[in-house]
């Protein structure tokens, strides 16, 4: 880098725009705007085209007087040689006349046509300049300047106007002056200069952020890492109110006194916990755990409060990555679980039907048996069983057989309670459990459930025109002295072998009396 740049960048760096410099650029603002303000009222400032205007109006009528005293001698030729001898003599005139009242040029000298321009409404103007002629009967025309344009019309002419020349160079002056000065005063005014260097050393030694305020919430020190993470180019944390930063702003609560180290100086005990999100320049974010403690004197008042900042950025990230990990496993485990409970209602259904199949119908009658004997509240069983079912599978086929099984089956579980149960027993032989009724309530169940598939079964099988499809029933009630489902199940059964017995599609009870009857082919 050559000498010349490295002398621009410092000067670059003296005059940046910082606490010093605007306020020096405020004062000479003020500075100017007075002094201009004085020249308005009375002309401080040097001013060439007015000294010009008076040396030309001097000029001019030195120059009416002339042509008047040779107009008195009517000698024309002597007045034009005055003319040319004014004109010779003041390089700042480019034409000069005598125009007659009538309009007229009695003498000129310089190209006067070209250079002259009638000032408006008779009147002089700095560059052309009218002198009235008064002869001895009157007036009697008057004498014409044009000089030399007193305005200039490049910059640099501008620049070298001493009005302009003195305001810039005060302007200057006083912004070196008031920079210097002002910096002079900010140092002596920064409240961190009384913390001394051994101090902010030790704070920068601290992986934590560390801030020091005063009683108003003023930062006095600020710690290497809070200063990387809070600081922006160009700015000081020294000095400032942290809610005055707009990046932070948004991270405090919107009521100052509601800040930690507020609260911590105003109850003169320690505050922790808090949590705050500070925004990095690079557009991440740093969340830090705050824990303030009141400074106290001697007399125990509070004169500040220390500030430390706990960065828990990457702890946050890898509990958030936990949580997602054992949100994940609770999910994994629901799934689990509702698939085991579909396995398992698979398990305990009839594949064909979707009843409940033996072993779950033994589970389940268990536990109402259980259950009844020991609330004393009934339980009837009823087992019923298709009327020639081999038949039917021997002259439709078994596809018919199976779609016979599974009309039954929807006619039954249609006519039952929640409550109720209803099983496949094997082949084509249901059982079903009623819960809570007693044995003519569970006659009458199964009576409307025998004429259901009297009624509809047949005409259920859509691909068999005319079948009649019937079934018949036995029912028993749970007795004090029957204590297992599979005897209440064989008593039931009992009462369905003497339906088919006594001919098919009736309901029998296991406490109807028994009749004498031939043994029944099935």
């Amino acid at each position: 880098m050559s000498r010349r740049l490295r002398h621009v960048l410092q000067a670059v760096r003296f005059f940046r725009v910082g606490p010093a410099a605007r306020v020096a650029i405020g004062l000479c603002s003020i500075i100017l705007a007075c002094l201009l303000a004085l020249d308005l009222i009375w002309d401080v400032l040097p001013d060439d085209t007015r000294v010009v205007k008076q040396l030309r109006e001097r000029t001019s009528e030195l120059l009416a007087v002339q042509a008047a005293a040779t107009l008195g001698s009517a000698d024309t030729r002597a007045l034009a040689l005055v003319l040319r001898d004014t004109l010779a003599r003041d390089p700042g005139i480019r034409s000069v006349a005598v125009r007659s009242a009538d309009g007229r040029i009695v003498a000129q000298a310089g190209d006067h046509a070209r250079h002259w321009v009638p000032p408006p409404d008779a009147r002089s103007e700095i560059d052309h300049v009218r002198v009235p002629l008064q002869v001895q009967e009157g007036r009697w025309g008057d004498v014409e300047i044009s000089f030399e344009p007193t305005g200039e019309s490049s910059i640099a002419g501008w620049l070298r106007e001493p009005r302009v020349f003195l305001v810039l160079m005060l302007t200057g002056f006083s912004f070196v002056f008031f920079t210097l000065y002002l910096r002079r005063v900010f140092h002596y005014l920064d409240p961190s200069a009384v913390i001394p260097e051994r101090v902010r050393k030790a704070f920068d030694g601290f992986t934590e952020g560390v801030m020091v305020v005063d009683k108003t919430g003023r930062i006095v020190l600020a710690n290497v890492t809070f200063r990387r993470w809070v600081e922006r180019e160009g700015t000081s944390l020294y000095g400032r109110m942290i809610q005055s930063m707009p990046w932070l702003r948004r991270a405090l609560p919107v009521d100052p006194r509601d800040h930690p180290w507020m609260r911590a100086m105003e109850s003169g005990s320690a505050q922790r916990g808090d949590q705050l999100e500070f925004p990095l320049e690079s557009g991440e974010s740093v969340r830090t755990v705050v824990n303030c403690a009141p400074i106290q004197d001697a007399n125990g008042a509070v004169r500040g409060c220390v500030v430390t900042f706990d960065d828990v950025t990457e702890l946050e990230r890898i509990n958030t990555q936990l949580r997602a990990a054992m949100t994940d496993l609770e999910q994994s485990r629901e799934q689990i679980n509702r698939q085991n409970e579909e396995l398992r209602l698979l398990a305990m259904r009839d594949a064909l039907t979707g009843c409940f199949n033996r072993r779950a119908l033994f589970e389940q009658f268990e536990n109402l048996v259980a259950a009844a004997h020991a609330e004393d509240a009934p339980l009837c069983c009823i087992m019923t069983d298709i009327d020639y079912f081999k038949r039917i599978n021997d002259t439709y086929g078994h596809a018919v057989g199976d779609r016979v099984l599974q009309v039954v089956a929807r006619s039954l579980g249609g006519g039952l309670r929640d409550t109720d149960v209803l099983a496949r027993y094997g082949g084509e032989e249901f059982c079903i459990a009623l819960p809570g009724l007693g044995l003519d309530e569970a006659m009458g169940i199964a009576e409307r459930l025998r004429s259901e598939i009297e009624a509809r079964a047949g005409k259920g099988v859509r691909t068999v025109e005319g079948l009649v499809v019937t079934a018949s029933f036995g029912v028993t009630q749970l007795t004090p002295d029957v204590f297992d489902a599979a005897e209440l199940i064989d008593l039931a059964d009992q009462a369905l072998y003497r339906s088919k017995k006594a001919g098919r599609n009736r309901v029998t009870s296991a406490a109807a009396p028994v009749e004498v009857a031939d043994t029944l082919a099935v």
